[in-house]
């Protein structure tokens, strides 16, 4: 056997037994692998259901730990592999046929590295515009990768990716301390990436995100996505620029969201004008509202990060100092410039006047 495939799962019974099918109905041989399921702490029928999938396969085991997190769940998972590659995935994942063959395939040509392949939208869960606004990178960016032999440890989505299991051991596992399912790969992605793993991607290496989501449900995972960044940005303060940490603290953030739901709430009345229909539904408004507690804290999560209150004014006020420095440097150089300049003159005139037999006599001693 050469790969283990890691599905944390929680709750999510209907979509599991789904992802379980199409991974024991794939192209690589059925003795190249095995599935490995943890469940974290499940409430509904998921063990039930496992078992009723996996019937007498031996390749398909079920592991169960307390709710701990999907940063538990997968460090459990990558302890009870048997084999050298590890694959992780999603329970609300439902995998192209060839998808273990491709990741199989990508480490025999490339080697010792992580491969990531590309994770898209079932088409039976009606992809909506604003999903398909998610693709180019508020949840899915493959298409900012420039270069598919050395990806960036922001495309390490764990809804497909495969390592080999050493790495993963090498840097202790995933960080128990992300809580949710953000950040926590790409973490370990930085760590593993500082041991010398090089990345690649290989779209062919297909799943497909049986997930739809509303703008509403997004802006309330971004919450928990900040949250994490946070996080990663205590643990690895170098990439405070990388996560969106110090743009993120910029009053200009708090306009363009202001500018951008006023003009949101605008277009909702607009479509009711031209097409008739009837005030909107306060859970499509929900979003543009803030949380009452949210200037307070976020007020206090700048001065802990920053130090101050107002990181734009405190950045104006070193730019004119250091702005302030550069003149008294200027300053000073012009007026060297100037002495050097008006004696340079004075040679040559003096030099001029005794030729001509016209310089002063010099007295004697």
């Amino acid at each position: 056997m050469r790969l283990t495939v890691i599905v944390p799962t929680y709750n999510r019974s209907d979509l599991l037994a789904r992802s379980l099918r199409g991974l024991l109905k794939q192209t690589l041989p059925a003795g190249e692998y095995e599935i490995v399921v943890v469940d974290d702490g499940s409430t509904d029928d998921t063990p039930a259901v496992v078992a009723a999938v996996g019937g007498t396969e031996e390749r398909l085991r079920y592991f169960r730990q307390d709710n701990k997190g999907p940063a538990a769940a997968r460090n459990l998972g990558v302890l009870s592999a048997r084999n050298p590659i590890v694959l992780f995935t999603g329970d609300d994942c439902l995998p192209d046929a060839r998808l273990l063959e491709e990741h199989v395939k990508a480490h025999d040509e490339a080697g010792d590295v992580g491969v990531v392949g590309l994770v898209t939208w079932h088409p039976d869960i009606g992809v909506t515009p604003f999903m398909r606004y998610l693709e180019t990178g508020p949840q899915f960016g493959f298409g900012k990768i420039t270069d598919p032999d050395d990806v960036a440890i922001w495309h390490f989505y764990t809804s497909n990716c495969s390592v080999q299991r050493h790495w993963i051991e090498q840097v202790g596992g995933f960080d128990e301390d992300f809580e949710y399912a953000a950040f926590e790969d790409m973490e370990l992605a930085y760590r593993m990436k500082h041991r010398g793993l090089r990345i690649i991607y290989r779209p062919l290496a297909r799943t497909y995100h049986f997930h739809p989501i509303t703008f509403e449900q997004h802006v309330a995972r971004q919450r928990i996505s900040g949250k994490s960044a946070a996080l990663f940005y205590r643990k690895h303060p170098e990439l405070a620029v990388d996560i969106g940490i110090a743009h993120s603290a910029r009053m200009t953030m708090a306009l363009k969201y202001w500018e951008a739901a006023t003009e949101y709430a605008f277009a909702l009345g607009v479509r009711e004008g031209l097409t008739g229909e009837e005030q909107p539904e306060w859970s499509q408004l929900e979003a543009l509202y803030t949380d009452p507690k949210r200037l307070a804290a976020g007020r206090a999560w700048v001065r802990e990060v920053f130090g101050t209150m107002d990181p734009d004014k405190e950045e104006l006020v070193e730019l004119r100092a250091e702005l302030h420095r550069m003149k008294q440097d200027w300053e000073r150089v012009s007026s060297r410039r100037l002495y050097r300049w008006c004696e340079g003159i004075a040679r040559a005139g003096w030099s001029v006047l005794e030729k001509v037999g016209l310089a002063p006599g010099r007295r004697e001693p």
